[in-house]
């Protein structure tokens, strides 16, 4: 809205200048006012419709586009009330920097040169009259611009951004490749080892054959500091070295356990300890081996691997690839997880795992920056029949995800699907996925839902996906 000190001038302008009947014209729809270079010895007042003004780019020297079909870009769109041709006609050039077309059925009252200056003698010359109304279009087009120059700038660096992505997935797809070549080497060599060196030892010596075997075969877990209590335990009362006392640790866990093995047998491992390690190592690099397949798989799924959903998706397997992916963030947590059996889906497991990956990246981020104590991430799944789409019974696959992280405060929970919102104190940064607003698209194009709740220090987003999709594909 205009003040007031321009409205009252332009009203007795209006009046005077632009209320004689014989000078109005109208134009239909797509009819051009004026053309770019065509003189112009009017000053129009738009009474109704609307004109829209474009400007075709100079022709850039030694350049073989033709001009009909060079670019022509906006320059501003006007509506009732608006004046048209003003810098033309105020200049005295006469010609018009721009081609002008009504985009409706348009009706426009004008002056001319040739106009009488009636109130010239009060209020002074016609250009004078004007001058407060120039100022303020100039102020309002310098506006439009500026807002323009930030949204075209805005754009052009999330352009950068997503090209910076596509980049980063081929680049990754290929690394991937090569590493999954390397990894696949390394896990069927090591198993190879692993099964000739046990038939070898099991001809040479039983005992060592045995040590191996429990090295190969351990994978319970007990605490550290349990086993470097026992272990010392073993060394003081054994008269064993260091490292004997810990492998036996690893072997018999408790007195009562080591009488059944006999003397014999501790006095083998007090010198032949080495044939466990060497099975454990082996049993470690396979552990390792396949914990890196699932990595490079994670990052070969998020640089394109599949691209379609189909039929017999397990979607614990998606929880594991996200969780191979974020494997250096989550060391730093406590991860619970309960891993029910669910429905196959229709799906894109690339898909799955940028929505898992994100949800669980935003809850770390959240709980590192609020330096959660004992910070803990749990994740599961279940199924559960509901009403569908067609308010038939449908059947549906629950992931939820929990941390123990701050609480979102309620009147942002919608907010936070937005694009470019964020809580994080330093903004927006350049992490693996696209944001919870993708995860809401992609969410929605499996015709899913989001539930969230956060209350009491307990943070828990639920994704409910149907098992089936129209036509497999949305």
């Amino acid at each position: 809205m205009l003040p007031a000190h321009i409205t009252e001038p332009l009203e007795r302008l209006n009046r005077v200048y632009f209320s004689d009947p014989g000078r109005t014209i109208s134009i239909s729809q797509g009819e051009m006012l004026v053309a770019q270079g065509e003189e112009c010895h009017r000053l129009y007042l738009l009474l109704e419709g609307a004109l829209v003004a474009y400007r075709q780019a100079e022709t850039i020297s030694g350049s073989d586009l033709p001009t009909a079909i060079a670019r022509k870009h906006e320059v501003f769109r006007a509506g009732p009330g608006s004046y048209v041709c003003v810098q033309a006609f105020f200049s005295r050039t006469y010609h018009s920097s721009n081609d002008i077309v009504a985009v409706e059925d348009t009706k426009l009252a004008y002056i001319d040169d040739t106009t009488p200056a009636e109130e010239e003698a009060t209020y002074g010359t016609l250009e004078h009259q004007f001058i407060p109304v120039l100022m303020h279009e100039l102020a309002a087009r310098n506006i439009r611009m500026f807002s323009h120059a930030t949204a075209k700038e805005e754009a052009q660096r999330l352009l950068q951004r997503a090209e910076m992505a596509s980049t980063l997935a081929q680049l990754s797809a290929g690394i991937a490749h090569e590493l999954n070549n390397a990894v696949g080497v390394i896990t069927r060599r090591t198993e190879f080892v692993a099964e000739h060196m046990a038939e070898f030892l099991a001809e040479e010596d039983k005992l060592n054959a045995k040590l191996f075997r429990f090295g190969y075969e351990d994978t319970a877990f007990t605490a550290a500091s349990e086993l470097r209590t026992l272990a010392r335990k073993y060394e003081r009362e054994l008269n064993l070295p260091q490292p004997a006392a810990k492998v036996l640790a690893h072997i018999i866990p408790d007195t009562k356990t080591l009488v059944k093995y006999g003397p014999d047998f501790v006095r083998h491992v007090k010198f032949n300890y080495k044939y466990w390690e060497l099975g454990h190592d082996l049993r470690d690099m396979q552990v390792a081996a396949k914990h890196a397949t699932g990595i490079v798989r994670a990052v070969k799924l998020l640089g394109g691997g599949n691209s379609t959903r189909q039929e017999g998706v397990d979607v614990r397997e998606s929880v594991n690839d996200a969780m191979n992916l974020l494997t250096n963030k989550l060391k730093h947590v406590t991860v619970e997880t309960d891993l029910n059996p669910c429905p196959p889906l229709t799906a894109d497991l690339t898909e799955l795992v940028q929505i898992w990956t994100n949800i669980i990246n935003n809850a770390l981020d959240a709980m590192q920056q609020a330096s959660t104590p004992s910070p803990t991430i749990r994740i599961s799944t279940d199924s559960f029949t509901a009403e569908g789409m067609h308010l038939l019974p449908e059947e549906y696959v629950r992931v939820s995800i929990s941390n123990n992280g701050p609480d979102i405060p309620e009147d942002i929970h919608e907010k936070i699907f937005q694009p470019n919102f964020t809580t994080k104190k330093l903004g927006l940064d350049f992490g693996l996925g696209l944001g919870l607003s993708i995860v809401r698209r992609l969410v929605d194009s499996y015709n899913g839902t989001i539930e969230l709740t956060s209350a009491n220090g307990l943070t828990s987003f639920s994704i409910n996906l149907p098992t089936t999709q129209i036509n497999g594909k949305n």
